[in-house]
């Protein structure tokens, strides 16, 4: 009696394994593609979060007279409202929140303020947010 596998044992073996692997990976891929995005997301409120504290200290009650506030300032029913934009590198180089890195990607980004309400759009090379910047 021979030991080892038949070609057709062998055969089936690999097609068993291929299965497998074609199950496996796409939701493998699936769940880091979904990790990228949540990670995106958290960074983004993390970003909108440092925005509101660069609008209260620069825009609202200035803490250095020698910056001026890169928003513009509108009053509707007594409310004063700041909008516009400010990039990811003014709150950056105003320590207002470190570099953002995802995946040891650099990014870049701009915060849109629309009624003094913050939101955040950020690109990290080749990874981008479910908002498309």
């Amino acid at each position: 009696m021979k030991k080892g596998f038949t070609l057709l044992e062998l055969l089936i073996v690999v097609v068993l394994i291929a299965i497998i692997l074609t199950i496996v990976v796409p939701s493998t891929i699936k769940i880091l593609d979904s990790s990228i995005e949540r990670t995106m997301e958290i960074q983004e409120k993390e970003v909108e979060d440092s925005a509101k504290v660069f609008l209260e200290d620069y825009c609202k009650t200035p803490i250095d007279k020698n910056k001026t506030c890169p928003l513009t300032r509108t009053m509707s029913n007594d409310i004063i409202y700041y909008n516009g934009e400010i990039s990811l590198d003014t709150l950056v180089n105003n320590d207002y929140i470190d570099k953002v890195t995802i995946r040891s990607k650099n990014c870049v980004g701009r915060i849109v303020f629309t009624n003094n309400e913050p939101k955040a759009y950020l690109k990290c090379e080749d990874v981008y947010t479910t908002d498309g910047y």
